[in-house]
């Protein structure tokens, strides 16, 4: 068994509200898909068929299976009252492991198995529940149960930074120690945080392509906060472009669609897709209203920036603090884990991400016809923004990849950053 290693300080334990049994989609090995199959489940479900719950599933050249959702994109096992009802009729190991991995995630590597956490569960947002240290156990047995039904391939011996810098792992996680300081500096503002991560990541960078020879990974971490506080003030504010370009990073992340539209038929796919592709674009321009998934009213573009979210209380900033730090405890943020990117683009793409957030949260704020952003605002963008981080095939893609080269190219996230100083 590899070392196991866990986020620090998270808590989590399942408060049974079904959230997840809505919105993930759940694979089936062959062998739970003769389980299922094979059971007598009329008596509590006369509308049973095989082929309306379950569908073959191909992904990275294999066949597997599936079970379909409902229209709604719950789970067709879900009962009225949040509960599973394969756990019910068939017992606890009965259930698909997808369904009983989730919100975990594991990512193997030459120095250990890294645990992470979805944080589009309300639990995990929220820390409710007992602390993963305490159930090193459970996490040993999902994971050996993990590596057996899924065979993960192991991440790479080096890290690649950036470009073909490319340290061994330890090198990269003492990184991830100083970034991780950075986030939990309770007496900085959030966006000051993460513009001292991107900086000292950007320093590392900067002194490994100026250096001659091979020098030692690593910055100074007072000299990158003592820069900070000079010049922070002097950053350019983003230009419209790089503002057309965050807006389109944000309707990138709302653009997640649930599992049900696989089950679509094709001119209503195309519809889907098309309706998602104009809105994008409407966006992009600072059109029309934004749309958030579960909220009935859309809001208004000019109505979102009319709200200050730069000043948050001390529980938005816990939450902010946890999912960000969590992300990089977790090594999801780059590598195998995230569509190839490396390190220090990881880092870039995360900071960007703050500033989506704070855009879903001030609009998700105007939709509750409030003029502050409050912590039920903060908790709503961080579930829809892990949502779209972890199941959005669209940040692996060309145009995603060209956008975070001008990003990195124009420093966009650091002016995004300064221009939510309080």
């Amino acid at each position: 068994m590899p070392d196991l290693h866990l986020p620090p300080g998270l808590r989590y334990s399942c408060i049974q509200c079904g959230d997840c049994c809505r919105s993930l989609e759940v694979t089936l090995t062959d062998v739970e898909h003769e389980r299922l199959a094979g059971h007598d489940w009329t008596a509590t479900q006369p509308d049973y068929t095989h082929d309306r719950t379950i569908a073959r599933h191909h992904a990275r050249g294999k066949q597997t299976w599936r079970l379909r959702p409902l229209p709604n994109g719950a789970c067709r096992f879900l009962t009225d009252d949040g509960l599973c009802r394969v756990h019910a009729e068939m017992g606890y190991e009965a259930k698909p492991f997808a369904g009983r991995l989730f919100p975990f995630t594991f990512v193997p590597t030459p120095v250990g198995v890294f645990v992470g956490v979805r944080f589009n569960c309300p639990a995990v947002v929220r820390g409710i529940g007992t602390p993963l240290e305490e159930q090193r156990r459970d996490m040993e047995r999902l994971y050996k149960e993990y590596a057996r039904v899924y065979a993960p391939s192991r991440a790479p011996d080096p890290v690649q930074i950036f470009g073909r810098m490319a340290p061994g792992w330890r090198d990269a996680l003492r990184i991830e120690d100083q970034l991780r300081a950075f986030l939990l500096m309770d007496d900085l503002p959030f966006a000051m945080r993460l513009l001292a991560c991107r900086r000292l990541t950007h320093g590392i960078v900067r002194a490994s392509l100026a250096s001659e020879r091979d020098a030692k990974i690593g910055a100074d971490p007072d000299a990158v906060l003592a820069g900070l506080a000079s010049t922070a003030g002097t950053i350019r504010s983003p230009g419209p472009t790089e503002r057309a370009m965050l807006r389109l990073l944000t309707s990138a992340f709302l653009g997640a669609v649930l599992p049900s539209f696989r089950e679509l038929p094709f001119h209503r796919k195309l519809g889907v897709r098309v309706d998602r592709l104009v809105g994008r674009f409407r966006d992009t321009l600072g059109l029309g209203r934004l749309r958030l998934p579960g909220v009935d009213a859309r809001v208004a573009l000019r109505d979102i920036a009319r709200v200050d979210a730069r000043n948050l209380d001390a529980a938005s900033t816990d939450m902010l603090a946890r999912y960000f730090a969590t992300k990089l405890a977790s090594q999801s943020f780059f590598g195998l884990a995230f569509f190839g990117r490396s390190f220090a683009e990881g880092i870039d793409f995360l900071a960007c991400t703050y500033g989506v957030l704070l855009r879903v949260a001030a609009a998700h704020a105007v939709a509750a016809g409030r003029d502050a952003v409050a912590d039920d605002d903060v908790e709503y963008a961080i579930r829809r923004i892990d949502y779209g981080f972890n199941y959005l095939g669209d940040f692996g893609g060309l145009t995603e990849r060209m956008r975070s080269i001008l990003f990195w190219q124009w420093g966009t996230a650091e002016k995004i950053l300064a221009s939510l100083l309080p």
